[in-house]
C-alpha cells in the first residue's frame, strides 16, 4: 500500500486520503527567494499563492487592503440619513439575528455608538416566539419609544412585507445583510448586501459582521470629515478593536477565509488576545482558553457558547455578553451562556440519535437528505444538519415539526449553494419563508409540504456533478511526516499560513506506521494516544472518538503500526508549549 498523487486507498473509516500535488519547482523557488522551510513552501506551493505575493501574505496590512466602503450599493445614502439623525439626535434601533454573526454584527453596531456617546436601542428575536428575521410587533415597539432609524443586522434581505410596513410608518430601516438576494428587494431605505444581484463590489464573501464593519468605515470618516468629533469634543473611535468581534463572525458562519475575511480574522485575533472586551474575556477564562486564542477557538469554544443563548430561546445573552462594560456583569452572563451550552449538548445528542435513525436506504439514494420530527428542539437543529451532512457527504435539512407548522435548517457541501435552492423553493411556493447562503439555509413550511421540498430539491440536484459527494468522502492529505517532525518548529512555520477556517483549511499530515504505544479514554469520550518517535512519545489526540470507527480501531491498535491523518497543534499550558497531533482518521500499516 502507497500514498502518492496518483494513487489512494480507504481508512478504516472508509475514507479515501489522497495526496495533494505541488510544484516541486515553485517550492524550490520559494525556498530560495524567501529563505522558508521546504515544508512550508511547499504548503504555499499547493495553494498556489502567488510567489511574489508570499511576503505580503505572511505580513499583511488591512490599511492597504480595505477598498473604499463606498463600492457597496447604497452604502452613501445610508451613511448620509444616518449623519443626518445623529445630527438631529434621532433615535437609532438594531433588529439582530440570534446567532454569532448576528450577535456580534448588533453588538459591533452598540459599542461604537457607546464610544461615541450614542445610546442605541437593540433587539434580538427569540427563536421560538419570533422566528428568524425582522417582525411587525418588534418595529411597532421601536416606533413607540420614537426610534426613528432601525439598522437590521445579518437579516432583512428577505423581509418584503416588514420593509413595507416600515416605509408606510416612516421608519427608515438600513439593512445590513450578506444573505442572497432576490432580484427584487424589499422597500427599506438603504440594503447593503454584497450578495444583491446589482452589487458589484466583489465582497460577497464577508459576514453580516464584515458588512457593519465596513460600513462603520465609512461612518467613521464621513464624521470626521465633517469635523464632527472635534466640534462634539468626542474622541475619535479606533475601529480596530473592534476587529475581534468581527473575526468571532466569521469564523463561526463560515463564511470564506480570503481577502478582507483573512485579515479581519488576522487582526481580530491580535485585538482578542490584547482583551480590550469585557465579555469576550470573560467568555475566554469561562471556556478555560489558556492560551492565546485561535481560530480554533473561536469555531469550538466560544461561538457554540454564544450560540446557546439564542438555540435556547435566550437570545439577547450574547449581545448582551459581548456589549457588556463591567468584568462582573460579564463573568455572570459567561457562566449563564457556558451552562447553557451544556444543556444544549445534551439536548444535541438526544435529537442527533433520533435524526440520524431516519436516515435509511432510500434517503441515501437521494441527492438531499431531509429529515423531521415532532419533538426535536429546533435551537439544535442546524447543529444537527451540520452533523449529518459530515457522516453522509451530502446536503442535509432537519426539520422540526410543531402541529401543521414546521422549521428547518440546512447546511450544504462545497459546490451546492444551498442558499439560492431554498430561494427557488420559496419562489416556487414550496415553502412559506426562507433563505441563507451557499453553506447554510433555513426556511419554514407546513407540515404537508415537506415531501414535495425533498422531491423539489432532490429533482433540482440530478444534475450536479457526481464527485461534489465523492469529494466530501475523500481527505485531502498536504504532506507525509515523520513522528519525529512533529515539533514547535514545524507548528510556527504552519501557523504562517493561518489563521485557518472556510477556504483555508488547516494543513493535513498522515503519519506513515506510527507505533501507537498507548491508547487511553480521558472525559467524556475523548481518546489520548503516544506515538512512539525516535526520542521519546507524541500525545495525540482524538476528540470526540468514543464509540466510533475511529475510536474502536485506535482502541483495537494499541501497541501495534498503524497510519495516522491529522493535524498539528501545540497544547501550551503553565508556560511550556507542547506539540501534538490531533488524529482524525485511521488506516493500515502502509507498505
Amino acid at each position: 500500500m502507497s500514498l502518492s498523487p496518483e494513487e489512494d486507498f480507504r481508512s478504516y473509516t472508509n475514507k479515501k486520503w489522497q495526496l495533494k500535488k505541488f510544484d516541486e519547482r515553485i517550492a524550490e523557488l520559494i525556498v530560495q527567494k524567501y529563505n522558508l522551510d521546504y515544508l512550508l513552501a511547499k504548503l504555499f506551493s499547493i495553494r498556489n499563492i502567488d510567489v511574489g505575493e508570499i511576503h505580503e501574505y505572511i505580513n499583511p496590512s488591512l490599511k492597504d487592503h480595505i477598498p473604499d466602503p463606498s463600492i457597496l450599493e447604497d452604502m452613501n445614502i445610508a451613511i448620509e440619513r444616518v449623519v443626518d439623525g445623529i445630527k438631529k439626535n434621532e433615535k437609532i434601533a438594531v433588529f439582530g439575528d440570534y446567532d454569532v454573526d448576528g450577535s456580534t454584527s448588533c453588538s459591533i453596531l452598540v459599542n461604537y455608538f457607546k464610544k461615541i456617546n450614542i445610546d442605541i436601542l437593540f433587539h434580538i428575536p427569540n427563536r421560538f416566539t419570533e422566528g428568524y428575521g425582522p417582525n411587525i410587533e418588534s418595529f411597532k415597539s421601536f416606533k413607540s419609544k420614537d426610534v426613528s432609524i432601525i439598522f437590521t443586522v445579518d437579516c432583512g434581505t428577505m423581509s418584503f412585507d416588514e420593509m413595507s410596513f416600515s416605509k408606510q410608518e416612516k421608519l427608515d430601516v438600513i439593512i445590513l445583510d450578506h444573505h442572497q438576494a432576490e432580484i427584487n428587494l424589499p422597500e427599506a431605505y438603504a440594503v447593503i448586501n454584497p450578495n444583491r444581484i446589482d452589487d458589484k463590489s466583489g465582497l460577497t464573501y464577508l459576514s453580516a459582521a464584515g458588512v457593519t464593519f465596513m460600513f462603520l468605515i465609512a461612518l467613521n470618516r464621513k464624521l470626521r470629515n465633517l469635523n464632527w468629533f472635534e466640534e462634539n469634543h468626542i474622541k475619535e473611535p479606533n475601529l480596530l478593536v473592534l476587529l475581534d468581534l468581527v473575526a468571532l463572525s466569521t469564523i463561526c458562519d463560515a463564511v470564506p477565509l480570503k481577502g478582507l475575511n483573512r485579515l479581519f480574522v488576522l487582526k481580530g485575533l491580535e485585538v482578542m488576545n490584547r482583551k480590550h472586551n469585557h465579555g469576550l474575556n470573560a467568555l475566554i477564562e469561562k471556556s478555560l482558553i489558556k492560551s492565546k486564542v485561535s481560530s480554533y477557538d473561536l469555531g469550538f469554544k466560544l461561538g457554540p457558547r454564544i450560540n446557546a443563548a439564542g438555540r435556547l430561546g435566550n437570545s439577547s445573552f450574547g449581545t448582551d455578553l459581548l456589549t457588556a462594560s463591567d468584568d462582573l456583569m460579564a463573568r455572570e452572563l459567561a457562566s449563564k451562556l457556558d451552562h447553557f451550552n451544556q444543556e444544549r449538548k445534551t439536548i444535541e445528542s438526544y435529537v442527533l440519535e433520533k435524526a440520524d435513525k431516519q436516515v435509511t436506504e432510500d434517503k441515501l439514494n437521494k441527492n438531499i437528505i431531509i429529515v423531521a420530527g415532532e419533538d426535536w428542539h429546533e435551537g439544535v437543529i442546524g447543529i444537527i444538519a451540520s452533523r449529518l451532512k459530515d457522516k453522509y457527504s451530502k446536503p442535509c435539512i432537519v426539520i422540526s415539526i410543531n402541529g401543521n407548522k414546521a422549521k428547518g435548517s440546512g447546511r450544504s457541501i462545497k459546490g451546492i449553494d444551498l442558499g439560492s435552492l431554498i430561494i427557488a423553493a420559496k419562489q416556487s411556493n414550496i415553502i412559506q419563508n426562507g433563505g441563507g447562503h451557499s453553506m447554510a439555509a433555513g426556511l419554514s413550511l407546513t407540515h404537508e409540504k415537506i415531501t414535495e421540498l425533498e422531491d423539489f430539491l432532490d429533482q433540482r440536484l440530478k444534475n450536479a456533478n457526481p464527485i461534489l459527494f465523492s469529494d466530501e468522502k475523500c481527505l485531502n492529505v498536504d504532506s507525509e511526516i515523520s513522528s519525529s517532525g512533529i515539533n514547535l518548529d514545524v507548528y510556527d512555520n504552519i501557523e504562517k499560513l493561518g489563521p485557518f477556517g472556510s477556504n483555508n483549511p488547516e494543513p493535513t499530515f498522515v503519519i506513515k506506521n506510527a507505533l501507537l504505544a498507548d491508547v487511553k479514554i480521558i472525559g467524556d469520550n475523548h481518546l489520548k494516544c503516544l506515538i512512539k518517535n525516535n526520542t521519546g512519545f507524541i500525545e495525540a489526540m482524538a476528540f470526540r472518538s468514543l464509540k466510533s470507527i475511529l475510536g474502536d480501531e485506535l482502541q483495537k491498535n494499541k501497541g501495534n503500526e498503524v497510519s495516522l491523518l491529522g493535524k498539528i497543534k501545540v497544547n501550551e499550558w503553565g508556560g511550556r508549549r507542547t506539540p501534538q497531533f490531533f488524529i482524525e482518521d485511521i488506516a493500515e500499516r502502509i507498505q
